[in-house]
C-alpha cells in the first residue's frame, strides 16, 4: 500500500488516474482526479455504488468551483463567501465545463472548498477538483480511522494520503443553493 507524506506524491497518483484515501474535516474520504471519468468508475465500482448517485467535487478555492456552476445571484456569492472554506457542501446547477460524469441526473454538482490544512495543500497544488466520497462501502458504516479505511480498500491503485482527519464528526453538511434548505445538517 502506497502512503503518501507530500501533496506532490499524491498529485502524481492522481494524475495516473488513480484513487486516493484522504483525510477530510471529519470522516475518511476517497477520490481521484474529478475529470478521470475511469477513476470516478472505479470508485463507483470499489464502493460498490451506483453510478447515478451524486458525487461531492471538491475544489481549491471559491473561484475555482464558480467556473462549474451556472451563474449565481451576488446574494448567492457572498453566501459562499461566508461558508467557504469550510465544512460545508453546495448543490447547484453545473454549466457546460463540468464533465458529465461528475454532474447529478438533474445536471446539478455537489461542490466544497474544504478548510482542512492537509487538502487544501494538495488541492493548491493540483490545481484541479477532486472528487470526493466517504470511504466506505455504499450504505456500510464510514471507518474511523486510516487503517480502517485501507482494510475497505486493499487495492493497488488505492494509496493513502496519510494525514488526520480534521475535529469534525461527520460529514459535511449539504445546503442546496438554490432553496438555501439544508439537505443534510
Amino acid at each position: 500500500m502506497n502512503k503518501f507524506n507530500s501533496a506532490d506524491e499524491a498529485i502524481d497518483w492522481l494524475k495516473q488516474g488513480k484513487i486516493l484515501l484522504h483525510p477530510t474535516e471529519g470522516v475518511w474520504g476517497i477520490g481521484c482526479d474529478a475529470f478521470n471519468a475511469t477513476a470516478v468508475n472505479k470508485i463507483n465500482a470499489l464502493k460498490q455504488r451506483e453510478a447515478s448517485k451524486s458525487l461531492i467535487v471538491l475544489a481549491p478555492t471559491i473561484h475555482d468551483s464558480l467556473k462549474y456552476f451556472k451563474p449565481l445571484s451576488e446574494m448567492q456569492t457572498n453566501f459562499l463567501e461566508t461558508i467557504w472554506p469550510g465544512h460545508t457542501t453546495v448543490i447547484f446547477e453545473s454549466n457546460s465545463l463540468t464533465p458529465i460524469h461528475i454532474k447529478a441526473s438533474d445536471n446539478s454538482i455537489a461542490m466544497r472548498v474544504s478548510d482542512h490544512k492537509p487538502i487544501k495543500e494538495l488541492l493548491a497544488k493540483f490545481k484541479s477538483l477532486m472528487v470526493s466520497t466517504s470511504a466506505n462501502i455504499s450504505n456500510q458504516p464510514t471507518p474511523i480511522t486510516a487503517d480502517e479505511a485501507l482494510e475497505i480498500f486493499p487495492e493497488p491503485d488505492v494509496a493513502l494520503y496519510d494525514f488526520e482527519n480534521g475535529s469534525a464528526n461527520k460529514p459535511s453538511a449539504i445546503i442546496d443553493l438554490k432553496t438555501m434548505g439544508y439537505l443534510r445538517e
